[in-house]
């Protein structure tokens, strides 16, 4: 098996891969559900930085590349229709592959989800903390395990309705945080492996009546249910913007923000429109949930890091429950430091991200060892327009080339090298970024200084903190929580234990 590119110093990259690559890809992805990642890894460990994954698609392992590949406006850069085709929702502006096209439409969303524009609506997300911690106290109280994954997904997926569409579904107050949708999302996630590989299965699947889909595949009648719900409310929307005095015109979403932006007016159809709000609530709830999830083990599983943070939040929150200002939390250091890290850990997109560049020839300079007196070899690859170009930022996250000991938790290497920033990328960047970044990491500084910040009142013992201890069970592999009070007299936290 050659995986190695055949044109180097300066040639142009060819349009020659063996086909049977294409059988590669589905071997590991769908046959053995999602390992292609590793199997990258392992053919970058073995031929170099730069590889044919596929007949068509080229991958590299090099951080310092990414910003050529995922770039700014001025550099055009389309998307491939090999990865966005999967999700069936291709009008939305993620699925969009064309760079101009993407452009005019993400420049409707982006005022909606500017860093000014969550700041704002932080009221809206605290209430959704306030039941979250209502759920906690719940368990703390009968004693029962939280399943903290359930729990973050209800939580993410109730702000990010509320936020983009005006309502949720109240997950949280769900006596089971109603795990159907997050099992939905990692079903539809699974699924998107053997849609890229056969996409005419995507077809068939549109054209089935949606209580058929259901009988196929139970827990998409989730999905099934925000399709019509989403397309109603859009539907809805739409027919009363000329109205000031309906109740839909007093809500503020992302799509009165759409309506209300110079867009064309095909673009602001409902039959559009529906994609871009679906995107939103399914990118917005299992990449937040995961890196929550993620923050929360190891800091129960190391309690020195639980600590530091505690101490750090005591000087803005007290432990009393009010929450100072985003930009407070944005300034503390440690708590910036363990939202870093735990992003850099769970990395929520996992998959790689291709980029077409359309009018530009791109150079790279591939390093290998074996050099005269141990020097390296330097080889460059010229990558001309058209070709598919991906990285996936999940393998820099865990290279150790860029993060000593990357499978250890540890927040102060982000305050002990501030150069880490430039490897970290869990969004992405350049023009096709992930839109939610800014409500991303509002949800992440405002959830962790929630939990972990805030201590109960009880009746009997006045003020006190509370401890949680995290553990697995070999039956499903999810991460729970019990808990204990923890009291200024230590007496009393050792009856609490």
């Amino acid at each position: 098996m050659v995986f190695l590119l055949a044109k180097t110093e300066g040639d142009s990259l060819v349009d020659f891969s063996p086909k049977w690559l294409s059988l590669y890809e589905f071997y590991y992805d769908v046959i053995k559900a999602g390992q292609y990642i590793w199997k990258i890894r392992q053919l970058h460990d073995q031929y170099g930085p730069i590889i044919r994954i596929n007949p068509e698609e080229v991958h590299i392992q090099d951080a310092n590349f990414y910003d050529e590949v995922y770039t700014g406006a001025t550099h055009k850069r389309n998307k491939w229709s090999f990865f966005t085709n999967q999700s069936g929702l291709t009008s939305s502006a993620f699925a969009t592959n064309d760079h101009d096209l993407h452009r005019m439409r993400r420049g409707a969303l982006n005022p909606y989800f500017s860093k000014q524009k969550v700041r704002q609506l932080q009221p809206r997300i605290e209430k959704s903390l306030k039941n979250l911690l209502g759920r906690v106290d719940d368990f703390r109280i009968s004693g029962e395990p939280l399943m903290v994954g359930l729990a973050y997904a209800a939580l993410a997926n109730d702000i990010v309705m509320d936020y983009a569409l005006g309502r949720s579904e109240n997950r949280l107050l769900a006596p089971d945080f109603d795990p159907s949708f997050k099992e939905a999302g990692e079903a539809g996630a699974k699924l998107g492996h053997l849609v890229k590989q056969l996409p005419w299965l995507l077809q068939i699947m549109k054209i089935l009546p949606d209580n058929m889909q259901v009988i196929l595949n139970p827990v998409m009648a989730s999905f099934i249910k925000l399709n019509q719900d989403v397309i109603r409310h859009v539907a809805r929307i739409y027919s009363h913007r000329h109205d000031p005095h309906n109740q839909y015109n007093s809500q503020t979403t992302v799509f009165h923000e759409i309506l209300q932006s110079d867009l064309p007016e095909h673009e602001k159809m409902p039959t559009r429109l529906w994609q871009d709000g679906q995107v939103t609530v399914i990118a917005g709830t299992l990449t937040t949930a995961a890196a929550l999830s993620e923050i929360t083990f190891h800091l129960l599983d190391q309690p020195m890091h639980l600590r530091k943070l505690k101490t750090e939040l005591d000087t803005v929150t007290s432990g009393s429950g009010q929450l100072p200002e985003m930009a407070k939390l944005e300034q503390l250091p440690y708590l910036t430091a363990v939202i870093k890290e735990g992003l850099r850990l769970s990395s929520g997109i996992s998959t790689r991200l291709q980029r077409i560049a359309t009018e530009e020839t791109l150079v790279f300079t591939a390093r290998y060892p074996g050099g005269i007196d141990g020097n390296t070899i330097e080889k460059k690859y010229t990558l001309r327009p058209g070709i598919p170009l991906s990285m996936t930022g999940l393998l820099i996250h865990h290279s150790p080339t860029y993060f000593e000991d990357p499978m250890t938790f540890w927040p102060q290497r982000w305050l002990e090298d501030k150069s880490l920033d430039k490897y970290l990328v869990p969004f992405s960047r350049g023009t096709r970024s992930c839109v939610g970044i800014n409500l991303a990491y509002a949800e992440l500084y405002l959830t962790i200084a929630t939990v972990f910040g805030f201590r109960f009142k009880d009746g009997r013992k006045g003020t006190a903190d509370w401890g949680a201890r995290s553990h697995f069970t070999k039956a499903d592999g999810y991460l729970k929580m019990d808990f204990y009070q923890v009291y200024l007299d230590s007496a009393a936290t050792a009856r609490a234990k």
